[in-house]
């Protein structure tokens, strides 16, 4: 009794843990809905979805003198991290014409809060107050009468306070710079002093400048006098000095608000701009995909992802009920921490990160896949329905987790070393993987286990694994006629059914021979054989260095059509455009020859328009264009302006993404290597450089254009094809472990190709419902990203079978240890031999298949000598070696081992 009582509390213990799982997975999921209610308010949208501020800033140059590229392009770098550190990561910022920069900011209604944050030159002075020379500045500022309350005056002549404080303005010259900005290693923000209530900026100076410091305070403390503290020619405080400062720890005061230090803060942090700018212009701007193409493609998405599920459900039957419990857990837990950074103001969603979006969907649909599939294949091995939902569930989430960390090294990478819409992808696909693991180890493993030895185990046929229990009866019964495992016999089964069939009738006579053709046609959802891909690799790998080749020369003869992001182009911006709508200003430029124009509403100052940004570099080409486009919409010639535009990713973006991503394929390499073999990492970053490679030949073929909506889908397809690629490596690696077979490194890296292979289908399937749907019904805008995510869904699982896999395949054949291998057997894909015969006979006691055991022990010497070519002498040392194991305790240790 007491031995019972022991062996049922392990049970009860993973009961009760696996149940506090769930617990908490359910206040986690009450959390989340409790965040993200209602989305559309509480997640932040970018400006490409909810549209934003657009601010113009033009830059005057010293005394007149004309701007520098160099001076622009510095100065665009400057105003981007500006406008970043107000968390708005999604914003654009491109050099319009010579001498302006367009700003768009995601969301951002206060045009002063934008200007005082990004249009500041940012030149911060400290200065003497008897350095100065113009003797009316130097009373005022003695006196204090430096910041004054402004005012501004209403309709009927009043004068009221504005709210604002006025700075005195200083002239360049006037004065001897003692510290600049320059000097500058800290800035933080604390209270102008204890009893005030305004905020002050407190900053550190280096070395040089502390120094500098020191000597004006130790020289002006005897008699009080001042040092100036100036911003953008204006002062803003000019304390007394009282004692020597000697540490460079200074204090900025000049009546700020919170928000306003903070926005001093971002400045100083920035650096200063090497010219200054002034206000031009300011409008609200629409979203550039249009509310009503994202609901469209939203909806056919949802759409897309309802029919996979019914897929999933009629295929997995009640696993499929699991799977898609799974799925709302992962969306749910996903919009909750969205939402949380967004109350934080450290995430706006752009389309880049619905991309991101989609590519953690399908893989948190390709982690329950991947469960399922692994679970009912352990039940065809002989597990039990128990015992499968803990190994089997164990092996899944493994494989899971390996390819979902290699994955999240490449988003951390773009999101720390890349810039732009490229860092809202890696971002989103973090947190989506993160998610991802988190459900799988909360809720999709818990669930398995307790639902599995009281609820799947007793209605098989509504779980969906009838059929796999139906098999390992079967495979069962084969391998006790074998003499090996459920497991060997079903492997050998799938890689060459004669052979199997001839082990069990030579080793067990008549009964062999029913058991094999009992097992040659099992019913169920799976790969029953072994379809000969590695047997093709030659072929395969042809046609992959075809198309490749291909893709080089019709991106060389045809080019790539880049968009207006990248080369640059032109804007036109119409006024008092009336009751048009986005669609009819989109259809007029297709008609006038400019299908691929961006189009975002505006509203200034009350008034109707659009911004319309074009690839055409010619003013005057774009000017023609848009008097036709005028004149097809009744609208006047003089309704729109014309001004030229740079590329708001620009060199330095477009590098930053490179880097990102070579520093990425280093990473991923190191992973692999260290987790598998560095030889995986190496043919899985060639199977993905195949499948980016290609995806830019068809855009060629075709002339679509590549805009960041196909940057996206290029960053999914990476995320894809290396997912699809290492749960591929990972079963290989995982077979060549085990012991039970017998054959060459090509024929076994084909059967784990064949395990997966389910698993590959129903993923891409389910991957590529919601892309198809959005490519044929959704929005012309999101047509580009679909597109993409179509050729990639394909090329990636197509890859890791026909590249990835072979290339492993040949270049581990070489190997010493598999080189014998394939001496032994041979070129041919499929041939094996049992390693361990008559390992299953005395476990198999008192289980389906006991009178096959009985004659396969006995057959077992000659048999086994035909089969494989060895003695009977032999065949009895090699019974021998494979009978079962003692205890590990009670296992003699060899001589030579201590």
């Amino acid at each position: 009794m007491a031995t019972a009582q022991k062996k049922k509390k392990p049970g009860r213990s993973t009961d009760r843990r696996n149940i506090w799982l769930l617990i908490v997975t359910t206040l986690l999921v009450v959390g989340s809905v409790f965040m993200f209610t209602p989305p559309q308010e509480k997640i932040n949208q970018g400006l490409d979805i909810q549209g934003g501020l657009s601010v113009v800033l033009t830059a005057k140059g010293e005394g007149g003198a004309a701007v520098s590229n160099e001076d622009m392009e510095k100065s665009r770098a400057i105003i981007e991290s500006r406008v970043n550190a107000l968390g708005a990561s999604e914003a654009v910022v491109q050099v319009q014409g010579t001498d302006q920069i367009l700003v768009q900011i995601p969301g951002l209604s206060d045009t002063q809060q934008a200007l005082d944050t990004i249009g500041k030159t940012g030149k911060l002075e400290f200065a003497r107050l008897d350095s100065f020379t113009d003797e009316a500045v130097k009373t005022k500022i003695e006196n204090g009468q430096y910041g004054e309350n402004g005012t501004v005056t209403d309709s009927l002549g009043n004068s009221l306070p504005s709210g604002k404080v006025e700075h005195l303005k200083v002239e360049a010259g006037t004065y001897t710079p003692l510290v600049t900005g320059a000097d500058i290693t800290n800035v933080s923000i604390g209270k102008a002093s204890e009893t005030s209530t305004d905020y002050g900026v407190n900053v550190k100076l280096d070395a040089r400048g502390a120094e500098a410091f020191a000597n004006a305070s130790r020289e002006l403390a005897p008699t009080k006098g001042k040092i100036v503290i100036i911003l953008d020619s204006e002062v803003q405080s000019a304390p007394a000095v009282q004692s020597e400062i000697p540490n460079g720890e200074v204090q900025i005061t000049g009546g700020y608000s919170l928000d306003g230090a903070k926005s001093l803060q971002t400045v100083l942090e920035s650096g200063s701009l090497p010219v200054s700018f002034e206000y031009a212009q300011s409008q609200m701007v629409g979203p550039t995909l249009g509310q009503s193409a994202l609901a469209s493609g939203v909806l056919v998405a949802l759409i897309g992802l309802v029919v996979v599920m019914l897929y999933l459900l009629f295929f997995y039957r009640g696993l499929g009920a699991i799977t898609a419990a799974a799925m709302m857990v992962f969306a749910v837990l996903y919009l909750g921490i969205l939402a949380t950074l967004s109350a934080f103001g450290l995430f706006s969603l752009s389309l880049a990160g619905i991309a991101g979006i989609v590519l953690t969907i399908g893989m948190a649909a390709d982690s329950s896949i991947l469960v399922m599939e692994r679970f009912r294949e352990e039940i065809r091995m002989g597990r039990s329905v128990r015992a499968a939902s803990v190994t089997g569930v164990k092996h899944a989430i493994v494989t899971s987790i390996d390819a979902d960390l290699v994955t999240l090294v490449s988003a951390l990478t773009l999101f720390f070393l890349a810039t732009a819409s490229v860092k809202g992808f890696g971002l989103t696909l973090a947190l989506g993987i993160v998610c991802d693991i988190v459900m799988m180890l909360l809720f999709k493993a818990p669930i398995i286990r307790l639902l599995a030895p009281r609820v799947i185990a007793k209605h098989p046929g509504f779980w969906g694994v009838k059929d796999s229990l139906a098999a390992s009866e079967r495979y069962g019964a084969l391998a006790a006629a074998e003499g090996t495992t459920a497991a060997a016999a079903e492997v050998g089964e799938a890689m060459d059914a004669k052979e199997s069939a001839r082990i069990a009738e030579r080793r067990a006579g008549d009964a062999g021979e029913a058991a094999a053709k009992a097992a040659a046609k099992p019913r169920g959802r799976f790969i029953k054989r072994d379809i000969n891909f590695l047997g093709h690799r030659r072929a395969f790998l042809t046609v992959a260095a075809v198309l490749i080749a291909a893709s080089f020369v019709v991106v060389g003869v045809r080019g790539l059509n880049f968009g207006i992001e990248f080369v640059g182009g032109t804007s036109i911006a119409f006024h008092g455009t009336g009751e048009v709508s986005t669609e009819d200003m989109r259809g007029a430029f297709d008609k006038a020859g400019e299908p691929d124009a961006v189009v975002q509403t505006t509203n200034a100052d009350g008034q109707e328009g659009f911004l319309v940004r074009t690839t055409t570099t010619s003013a005057e080409d774009a000017a023609s264009r848009a008097t036709q486009v005028a004149g097809d919409l009744g609208l006047s010639t003089d309704s729109f302006e014309v001004t030229t535009i740079g590329p708001d990713w620009g060199a330095s973006v477009i590098q930053s993404s490179l880097i990102a991503f070579l520093v990425s394929i280093v990473l991923i390499i190191i992973y692999i290597a260290i987790r598998f073999d560095y030889k995986m990492g190496i043919t899985a970053i060639v199977s993905l450089l195949h499948d980016l490679v290609l995806v830019m030949g068809i855009y060629a073929l075709v002339g679509r254009e590549v805009n960041p909506n196909t940057i996206a889908a290029l960053l999914t397809i990476l995320g894809y094809s290396l997912y699809d690629t290492v749960v591929v490596f990972h079963r290989i690696n995982d077979n060549m472990q085990g012991e039970d077979i017998k054959c060459t490194f090509m024929t076994m890296a084909n059967h784990s190709i064949n395990q997966v292979l389910i698993r590959t289908m129903n993923t891409t399937l389910s991957s590529l419902i919601p892309v198809l749907a959005m490519l044929f019904f959704g929005g012309e805008t999101l047509k580009d990203f679909a597109f993409a995510m179509a050729i990639g869904l394909i090329c990636g699982s197509y890859s890791s079978i026909a590249i990835a896999a072979p290339l492993y395949a040949m270049w581990k054949t070489r190997e010493p240890r598999y080189a014998k291998l394939a001496k032994k057997y041979g070129s041919e894909v499929g041939r094996f031999e049992f390693a361990n015969p008559n390992a299953m006979a005395a476990a198999l006691t008192g289980k389906p298949g006991k009178a096959a055991v009985a004659t396969a022990e006995a057959a077992a010497p000659s048999a086994a000598s035909a089969s494989s070519g060895q003695s009977p002498t032999e065949d009895k040392a090699a019974t021998q070696r494979s009978a079962p194991k003692p205890p590990k305790g009670k296992r003699k240790k060899r001589p030579d081992k201590k």
